[in-house]
C-alpha cells in the first residue's frame, strides 16, 4: 500500500461535490444526481453510511461506503452495514487504497459486535476473501421467460398501492416467518422504493396478507422485469404461485422478455418459485459474502435461512 501524499478518513454530507465528483468519474455511464447520493448515504431509516474515503489534497481519490440497515435475525432486529460502493479515481488504483478502507471498514465492523454484508461483483470479490468475509452463497440470480405460459393457480386479489407503505406491510414483515433478512416494515419500503428517477409499481395482495414490488427495466437487448419483492404471511404463503403468475402477466404485458428475482436455496419460497419456473440460474459468477458475530449462531450463515431479494441490490 501506498499512501505518500493521500490521507485517510470519513467522509460527510458536506463532501457532496467530491463524492458526486468521484462517482462521475468512475462510472461515467451511470452519474448521480445529488437527491440520489443522499438518499442512498444519507436517508437511511437505520442511520447515516460510513463512508471511508482517500484524499489527495481536496479531492477524495477513493470511496469505501458501507450503509446501514435493520437487520432481523430470529425475534430480533440490529444494525447489519451493507458494503455498497467501493471505487478509485483511475490516476490512484494500483496503491491499495480500497483493500486498505476495507481492512478499516471490517475492523469497525467487527469491534462493533455487528454485522456485515455484500454482494460484490468480480473486480472486488477477492478483497473480501482476503480481509477475511465469509462467503454466504452465490448470488441467488433467478431467471423465468415471458413467454411460457404458468402453472395453473387461483388468482388472489392484487391491487396497485398508490400511497406510502403503512403499518399493514409491517404486519406482513413480522408475520411472514423469515429467519434472516432486512426488516421489510414501511419505513424501509418507503425509504427503498423512493429511489430517485426510478419507478417501482407497488402492490398489496388480499388486502393484508401480501405484498409485491415490481420494476420494468429495459435494456438493450429487450426488458427485464424485476421482482424486487415478494412477501407473505407465513399463513398465506399458498398465495404466491398465483402471485408469480401475476408478475408473468405485467411482464406480458409491457413486452418484457424475462422475469428475474433473488431467492435463495432452501428458502421457505423456493418450491413455489421452482414450479412456476422461475429458477436459479446454472452459472453464477457473483456470491454474497457476511460477517457476524459468531454468537448470532449458525443461522446467520446458513443461505437458505436468509431473506435476500433484488431489493437488497442496488446495481440495477
Amino acid at each position: 500500500m501506498n499512501l505518500d501524499g493521500v490521507e485517510v478518513g470519513r467522509a460527510s454530507a458536506a463532501d457532496e461535490a467530491g463524492l458526486l465528483k468521484l462517482v462521475g468519474l468512475v462510472q461515467p455511464h451511470v452519474p448521480w444526481e445529488p437527491e440520489h447520493l443522499r438518499w442512498q448515504y444519507f436517508g437511511l431509516p437505520a442511520g447515516v453510511a460510513r463512508l471511508y474515503v482517500v484524499r489527495a489534497g481536496s479531492e477524495i481519490v477513493a470511496l469505501y461506503a458501507a450503509v446501514p440497515q435493520h437487520l432481523a435475525v430470529g425475534d430480533r432486529a440490529r444494525v447489519a452495514w451493507m458494503v455498497q460502493d467501493v471505487m478509485t479515481h483511475p490516476d490512484y488504483r494500483g496503491r491499495g487504497f480500497l483493500h486498505h478502507l476495507g481492512v478499516l471498514c471490517l475492523a469497525d465492523i467487527v469491534a462493533g459486535g455487528g454485522i456485515g454484508y455484500t454482494f460484490p461483483n468480480e473486480q472486488s470479490e477477492r478483497s473480501f476473501r482476503r480481509t477475511g468475509w465469509t462467503e454466504l452463497c452465490e448470488v441467488p440470480s433467478r431467471l423465468r421467460s415471458a413467454g411460457t405460459m404458468p402453472v395453473a393457480h387461483d388468482r388472489p386479489r392484487i391491487e396497485p398501492l398508490n400511497q406510502p407503505f403503512d403499518d399493514t406491510a409491517t404486519g406482513i414483515w413480522t408475520s411472514a416467518g423469515l429467519e434472516v433478512g432486512v426488516r421489510r416494515d414501511a419505513a424501509y419500503l418507503n425509504w427503498r422504493y423512493a429511489k430517485p428517477k426510478n419507478r417501482y409499481y407497488r402492490f398489496m395482495v388480499e388486502g393484508d396478507r401480501g405484498l409485491l414490488v415490481l420494476k420494468l427495466y429495459r435494456r438493450d437487448r429487450g426488458s427485464v422485469l424485476h421482482i424486487c419483492e415478494l412477501l407473505v404471511g407465513a399463513a398465506h404463503r399458498a398465495l404466491i404461485p398465483g402471485m408469480l403468475a401475476f408478475c408473468l402477466e405485467i411482464a406480458r404485458r409491457e413486452g418484457a422478455e424475462e422475469i428475474t428475482a433473488w431467492l435463495p436455496r432452501g428458502h421457505p419460497y423456493a418450491s413455489f418459485f421452482d414450479d412456476q419456473g422461475v429458477v436459479l440460474e446454472r452459472v453464477q459468477r457473483r456470491f454474497v459474502f457476511v460477517v457476524a458475530p459468531r454468537e448470532l449462531g449458525r443461522t446467520i450463515f446458513d443461505p437458505s435461512a436468509w431473506h435476500l431479494t433484488l431489493g437488497d441490490s442496488d446495481v440495477y
